[in-house]
């Protein structure tokens, strides 16, 4: 999107979230979640990839425009973002902001999406220009190339294989796809429909993973489903009733909590706005009641609460936290992006 149509948009949307704002610099999340530090990354239109920690903003060096993933390991941060029409990134720094480090990652117009650390080696997946992809400290390992392919989410299970999840095209569909140590294995989708898997959990020797399919339909052409797959069996949630207006609904993250209650989030669509949205184990929550428009694009349970981070309207919108349906506004003078977030115990 390029920077003159982000300038419009922010004129027409921060004289309607800032004074919505509940956000104060002196008692971050009205004292919600006291013994806990919360890491969010994102962008915004004037400074481009940053990260918050808790309520203080990092501007992440180099020239990139997003920060799209976090894991934190022996007191650093390490993020992992791109630039529009550039290449990917991988940050650390400490959890004061300070001691920055950069790595760029190998490919044209590299994407990182999710980064994890794995025997002290950083693993990014994520997609370049020749298809989808995973980084290994900065060297790509190509997955599926020469066809429209990408990766997101990246995790090892107990022996120590490596899991990618994505999408591969193949006769003008998309197939929602993991790749474990960069074997390719389809994943099921409606007939005649499409597919993204992009988020994976595994617990044992169970794998979810998250993502969406595309089901013809009648009026609207394909109806896009919250989707989760557990060892391969596919579970589809509803969106809603097509004769009340609801038409489409997007996924940008999954948790599973110590019950393995099934969360994904994301944002549903009606005929009039995409509205920040969550499902667990298949069932539907609007944010504030549906009274807010936006989107999810990372989700936590802590004691019991479901914490969530995306943006109050959409693309870009204004960066924000719910502590349940109470929001806690990031950016107050710009706007900008939301992609991930770390909840840690102080």
């Amino acid at each position: 999107m390029s920077k003159f149509f982000k300038n419009i948009i922010f004129v027409l949307l921060l004289g309607c979230s800032g004074e919505e704002a509940l956000f104060e610099s002196d008692n971050f999340l009205n004292n919600n979640l006291e013994n806990k530090n919360i890491i969010v990354a994102g962008s915004t239109l004037n400074d481009g990839a940053v990260i918050w920690i808790n309520q203080n903003k990092i501007i992440l060096s180099g020239d990139s425009d997003e920060a799209t993933g976090l894991f934190f390991h022996d007191d650093k941060i390490y993020v992992t973002g791109w630039k529009y029409g550039g290449s990917g990134s991988i940050w650390s720094l400490n959890l004061d902001g300070t001691d920055q480090t950069l790595i760029e990652l190998e490919g044209q117009f590299s994407e990182g999406q999710r980064i994890i650390l794995h025997d002290d080696d950083i693993y990014v997946g994520g997609y370049f220009q020749n298809g989808s992809c995973y980084w290994k400290n900065g060297e790509k390992f190509n997955l599926t190339t020469n066809a429209d392919s990408m990766t997101w989410g990246i995790e090892f299970d107990s022996e120590n294989n490596i899991y990618n999840v994505g999408y591969y095209m193949k006769s003008h569909n998309l197939i929602p796809a993991f790749w474990k140590n960069k074997q390719r294995v389809n994943l099921n989708r409606p007939r005649h429909g499409d597919g993204e898997a992009k988020y994976i959990k595994i617990l044992g020797n169970k794998k979810i993973i998250a993502g969406t399919v595309m089901a013809p339909h009648n009026f609207l052409g394909y109806l896009t489903k919250p989707t989760y797959w557990t060892n391969g069996a596919r579970r589809s949630c509803q969106i809603g009733s097509v004769d009340d207006g609801w038409q489409n609904s997007d996924v940008f993250d999954l948790f599973v909590d110590d019950e393995e209650n099934i969360y994904l989030a994301g944002f549903s669509q009606d005929m009039d706005f995409e509205y920040p949205t969550y499902w667990k184990n298949c069932e539907k929550y609007i944010l504030e009641n549906g009274e807010t428009s936006g989107v999810i694009r990372s989700l936590k349970v802590v004691d019991g609460k479901v914490i969530s981070a995306g943006t109050k309207s959409y693309f870009p919108g204004t960066p924000c936290i719910w502590v349940g349906d109470e929001p806690f506004i990031l950016e107050e003078n710009d706007v900008g992006e939301v992609w991930d977030m770390l909840i840690l115990d102080k």
